[in-house]
């Protein structure tokens, strides 16, 4: 099987590119680095569609994704989830993955990422442009 790369894709046929997938890897080495709530919330997308995810080993993700996702620390690591992931059927860990998807949005995120922002400027903001 090989991957196929799109380049850039309309957001609109995102959901679909997404749920049309085998298999979904996330290998992020910052999330959670610069701001607490950074979890991977693209990540979410596969999951909500029922799509094995693999995700970089790292304490934010397994703390959101837990079981739902398989973890991996290196790129021989991540090569061996994606094929697990791309010759078993786990529909067990499909199911988890939907109840993270659910209780995390884009509009929650949004919302988290703005207080935090109000939080170290001290609720001062001015507009750029």
């Amino acid at each position: 099987m090989e991957p196929v790369v799109l380049g850039a894709v309309p957001e609109s046929d995102l959901p679909s590119f997404v749920a049309a997938t085998d298999a979904f890897a996330f290998p992020s080495l910052k999330e959670g680095f610069f701001l607490k709530e950074g979890f991977g919330l693209a990540a979410m997308e596969p999951l909500a569609a029922g799509v094995p995810l693999v995700v970089r080993d790292l304490p934010v993700l397994r703390e959101v994704f837990g079981p739902a996702a398989r973890f991996a620390d290196t790129p021989e690591a991540l090569a061996t989830a994606l094929a697990h992931a791309l010759t078993s059927d786990d529909p067990v860990r499909a199911a988890l993955g939907r109840e993270p998807a659910a209780r995390h949005t884009w509009t929650e995120a949004a919302a988290r990422h703005l207080a935090f922002y109000r939080s170290v400027t001290g609720g001062s903001h001015r507009r750029v442009g």
